[in-house]
């Protein structure tokens, strides 16, 4: 009886080539994120809301009282706040990234202004 074997079982060992992973890969994706992070990202988030309740302050009074000018208002105006609203909630689910939730308030932001500039067309236009 044979007490080493006569051929080599093993494998050889493959080379390895590591590669570095990129910043946004590299950490752990379940850790929480910054206190300051977070606080600075609901309180865009509030003001952006507070402000947004002008438009949807004027959409509810136009249609209560059928005071539209343009037939576009309603139907764009709802359209850009829900989309908003969208990019504001994907902010937050983005919030482990280190540039995207800052990047979706800021488009978020512009939609606003955009629509609280088309309450002010509309009311110059209404009276």
């Amino acid at each position: 009886m044979h007490t080493q074997p006569t051929i080599n079982v093993n494998a050889p060992a493959a080379r390895v080539r590591h590669r570095a992973l990129p910043p946004t890969q590299a950490r752990n994706n379940n850790q929480t994120p910054h206190t300051r992070r977070v606080f600075a990202l609901t309180f865009w988030a509030a003001i952006s809301i507070f402000i947004g309740l002008i438009p949807a302050g004027r959409l509810v009074v136009g249609v209560a009282f059928h005071s539209f000018i343009f037939p576009w208002y309603p139907w764009s105006t709802a359209s850009i706040g829900i989309l908003g609203l969208i990019l504001i909630a994907s902010a937050y689910a983005s919030i482990h990234r280190a540039r995207l939730p800052w990047y979706l308030m800021t488009i978020a932001t512009s939609l606003l202004a955009v629509n609280v500039a088309m309450v002010y067309l509309v009311s110059f236009q209404d009276g």
